[in-house]
């Protein structure tokens, strides 16, 4: 059916955003049992990843939505 998108983009930046979650949960337990070191200084990197995920994904979206319109 032309103008479906196909879902593989789609859990691909589910795939990534999930593993982000995982390396940051093994970092904050690794940060947790070390003495001396504050867990909650990994958020911001962490937050950095996701963002650039998530900003990855929409725009790959929408220059698919655009070179599709550009198509027809």
């Amino acid at each position: 059916m032309p103008g479906v998108e196909p879902p593989e983009r789609g859990t691909l930046i589910m795939a990534a955003l999930l593993l982000l979650a995982l390396a940051l949960a093994g970092s904050w337990i690794v940060a947790s049992v070390e003495p001396g070191r504050n867990p909650r200084a990994l958020l911001p990197w962490f937050g950095v990843g996701a963002a650039v995920i998530i900003v990855w994904g929409l725009v790959t979206y929408i220059r698919a939505r655009h070179k599709d319109r550009s198509a027809k």
